[in-house]
């Protein structure tokens, strides 16, 4: 399932940084989707399968979460029990595009703080707690609000976004883009390999030789810096890209296991489960529960 890239045409063809809006419509099905813009959705009404990055997980009316830039994602609709039909599908979204918000905002204000946020963003979010009430109502206030008060609502939602209070990421961050733009040089060369060769069996060894360490050393090293072993590490990256797989391509769940590095495909299973909270054939059925509601 590869996603599509979109347009977002109220902000393609202005200056604006924000746009918030109401969208109703009888189903939430649409195309798998990334876009430049980041994306704060509200439910209004409706229910069904929710895919964020690698998070497949079921939604319904009262759920509130950011998605970030470019990164793919698409709500499904599914009928709830004793309705025939999935209910109409009502949402309130925020479009933000954080590079020309940031460039706005960079002469009167340290920007550091929110576009550290608008990074991790690309991780997905979920609000919840008091903090999903306050913001909540900010945006349906932003609904009939114009000029000073509409900047002034949306400078307030960012506000509490940017208190990790009450958020819950949706997905694990990168582990080779987390950790190979540290300021330390052997590392870059490490996550580089690792990227290249996550396929075959690194030994602890030869990651050791790559950052130019004992093993004994690489080893409290590398835990210091990831807080992973490096085998916890490496079963990371690859369980990873095994999502990236199960979302773009056909393979079958064994073909995936082989292709990321498992030849045991009962220890790929572990492995899999341990990290998505999901079997890879939960995850692919999740996806497949997608299709037939697309159908």
């Amino acid at each position: 399932m590869k996603p599509n890239f979109a347009i977002l045409s109220d902000l393609a063809y202005s200056r604006k940084s924000f746009v918030v809006k109401k969208i109703s419509r009888s189903s939430f099905s649409t195309d798998f989707h990334f876009h430049k813009e980041c994306q704060l959705v509200y439910v209004v009404s409706g229910s069904g399968v929710r895919i964020i990055g690698h998070s497949v997980e079921k939604f319904e009316k009262g759920d509130l979460t950011f998605v970030g830039a470019n990164v793919p994602h698409v709500w499904y609709s599914e009928s709830e029990p004793g309705h025939s039909e999935a209910l109409e599908a009502i949402s309130l979204a925020l479009y933000i595009d954080s590079e020309l918000f940031c460039e706005q905002m960079s002469g009167l204000v340290d920007v550091k703080k929110v576009q550290n946020f608008f990074n991790e963003s690309q991780r997905g979010l979920k609000i919840h707690g008091e903090k999903k009430a306050l913001v909540v109502g900010i945006l349906q206030e932003m609904l009939e609000q114009k000029d000073m008060h509409l900047l002034s609502s949306f400078l307030r939602i960012l506000v509490n976004l940017c208190d990790p209070a009450e958020l819950t990421y949706l997905n694990a961050p990168d582990p080779i883009s987390t950790y190979s733009i540290q300021p330390h040089g052997r590392i870059p060369k490490l996550m580089y390999y690792i990227h290249q060769n996550f396929r075959d069996d690194i030994s602890l060894e030869k990651a050791a030789s790559v950052a130019g360490l004992q093993i004994h050393a690489f080893c409290r090293y590398f835990k210091s810096l990831t807080n992973r072993t490096f085998s916890e590490f490496l079963n990371d990256v690859r369980i990873g890209f095994a999502c990236k797989l199960l979302h773009q391509s056909d393979l079958s769940i064994t073909q995936v296991a082989l292709e990321c590095g498992y030849s045991n495909i009962s220890y790929f299973n572990r492995c899999f489960k341990k990290i998505n909270k999901m079997s890879p054939k939960e995850f692919r059925d999740s996806l497949e529960t997608r299709n037939r509601h697309k159908g």
